[in-house]
């Protein structure tokens, strides 16, 4: 009998020894059941930023540019300046795709005025009054700069190749387009590039063509359309 009251006891006590930790551990679990739309505490800011990557997804968003550019490598006559509205397709993260229309504002330099006052002639040189140009445009570079202990700016390097059209003062040319700079992002709709372009083409002088290398550094203004598609991590 008191063996079977001992085993009675004995059992009691591992029953309840074992509810206790599986209420324990129940808990436990319980408390790692976190929301969908939130990140567990156990992780840092630093690592959820390095998990989570691109604050707003690229893919599958379309983007509306404006910008305005000064000609670094003009004829020593004539200071140009371009502006220009742009379209891109970002298909993902890396690759974009867009179609460009530039207008140019051409004028004398203080070189080219004092060739016309002092000796009544103008530079022996064409200029650009229009371009259309498609491109593609990769990002080889993703960054993060830290503002501020809650403010991050994000940011890409790129470079873009383009084919189009200029038109001249005296006809029309093929012009080639290649293009590097940053891109800023603001927020998930808003975007800030600077970047030199380089236009190459041939006009036409009175000694023949000439080829003809524009490096336009550019500030550029953009709007995002729609969330994209993020890409989840699992932690």
């Amino acid at each position: 009998m008191k063996i079977f009251k001992g085993l009675t006891l004995g059992l009691g006590l591992f029953s309840g020894i074992t509810y206790g930790a599986d209420t324990s551990l129940t808990n436990k679990l319980d408390s790692l059941n976190i929301p969908s739309d939130r990140v567990s505490p156990i992780v840092s800011q630093d690592q959820i930023e390095a998990i989570n990557g691109r604050y707003s997804s690229l893919n599958n968003r379309h983007e509306l540019t404006f910008s305005s550019g000064n000609n670094f490598n003009s004829d020593s006559h004539i200071d140009t300046t371009q502006y220009a509205a742009t379209y891109r397709y970002h298909l993902n993260s890396n690759w974009s795709f867009g179609f460009r229309y530039s207008q140019y504002n051409n004028e004398l330099s203080d070189a080219g005025e004092k060739l016309f006052n002092d000796q009544r002639l103008l530079p022996d040189t064409d200029y650009a009054i229009k371009s259309t140009d498609a491109f593609v445009n990769y990002n080889t570079v993703y960054g993060k700069i830290r503002l501020g202990e809650k403010r991050v700016l994000y940011f890409d390097h790129y470079v873009s190749l383009g084919y189009g059209n200029v038109a001249l003062g005296n006809g029309e040319a093929t012009m080639y387009t290649a293009d590097t700079g940053f891109s800023f992002w603001f927020g998930k709709n808003f975007s800030t590039r600077f970047g030199l372009k380089n236009e190459l083409y041939y006009q036409q002088k009175i000694n023949g063509k000439e080829s003809v290398h524009n490096v336009m550094g550019y500030l550029e203004f953009g709007y995002l359309f729609g969330e994209g598609s993020a890409r989840r991590l699992s932690l």
